[in-house]
């Protein structure tokens, strides 16, 4: 038979338990997200995910805002107080690929209905170091950043750049992710696979400026649109989806610019001719690196 004391026992176990779960719950809500992307796994989550602002410093301001601030100030000054932006990546700076390997904060262009600046030395969220390049939001990402703005004047120039500086992710409201990865073909005769081509880089000095003694065609698949200005493009190509390749202010067909950014889109095949180099850790391309090939239906039309 049940007695009174049985009754509170029971009560005060669902209570232990419903406690319990909530713990569980929140401890799930602060950990990893799923879309940061493990080593060796090429899916993406593209879901639109929220990530709780855990700092309420920093004056929320719009982009022309922070412009107008930068150009009142002198030449390399910093404001005392932090600034907090919001908008979408338009441009990636880093080579997300090139994090940790060689960059543990990023660099990009941020833009909202008003304008753009450029962020720089910017950390991940609670200003912590990026460890994977898959945490770097890509270009299409909406973020909130806080940081100092300052108008930076290159050493022997006279124009000067707004920037938000020494600046970490407080926000990020939808991350993008590249497409998995969809498989690359074997290297024709005369060809080498964006794999190799990685290694034989990897091998040179570091200093960006020392290129290999040949050219190679190099096979692989767009990963990545990192740029596109006036006919060239700064792109990522992989021939296994785990080692990467990086085509620097490549041009198109018969070393001809891009008629357009669609000419040079993610999943394209292509083969690129172009000698290799070191860019501080990054395997790239030296020289005008121009294309041989490729699947993309543009050029077909």
């Amino acid at each position: 038979m049940k007695t009174t004391s049985n009754h509170a026992f029971t009560a005060k176990k669902k209570y232990v338990v419903a406690a319990s779960l909530l713990l569980a719950l929140v401890m799930m809500s602060c950990s990893e997200r799923p879309y940061i992307n493990q080593p060796g796994d090429n899916s993406f989550n593209n879901e639109t995910i929220p990530v709780l602002i855990p700092d309420t410093n920093g004056i929320e301001i719009s982009i022309d805002s922070a412009i107008a601030i930068c150009k009142s100030m002198a030449p390399n000054a910093e404001t005392g107080e932090l600034y907090k932006l919001s908008g979408v990546i338009s441009k990636n700076t880093t080579n997300p690929m090139s994090v940790p390997l060689s960059y543990d904060n990023i660099n990009f262009d941020l833009t909202d209905s008003t304008g753009t600046i450029a962020c720089y030395y910017t950390n991940n969220l609670l200003n912590k170091p990026f460890r994977k390049n898959s945490e770097v939001p890509r270009v299409g990402s909406k973020v909130t950043v806080i940081g100092v703005l300052t108008p930076y004047q290159k050493a022997g120039t006279t124009t000067t750049t707004p920037e938000l500086k020494n600046s970490y992710l407080v926000r990020i409201d939808s991350m993008v992710s590249p497409p998995p990865f969809p498989g690359c073909p074997d290297p024709a005769e005369g060809q080498i696979s964006a794999s190799d081509a990685a290694t034989e880089a990897l091998a040179l000095p570091d200093d960006g400026k020392t290129a290999s003694s040949e050219a190679y065609d190099i096979l692989g698949v767009v990963t990545e649109v990192l740029e596109f200005t006036s006919g060239k493009a700064t792109y990522i190509i992989s021939s296994n989806g785990k080692q990467f390749f990086e085509v620097y202010q490549g041009v198109g067909l018969n070393n001809e610019t891009f008629p357009d950014k669609d000419y040079i889109q993610p999943n394209d095949t292509v083969v690129v001719h172009s000698k290799l180099c070191n860019y501080k850790g990054t395997p790239e391309t030296s020289g005008t690196a121009s294309l041989v090939s490729t699947t993309n239906a543009h050029y077909a039309n």
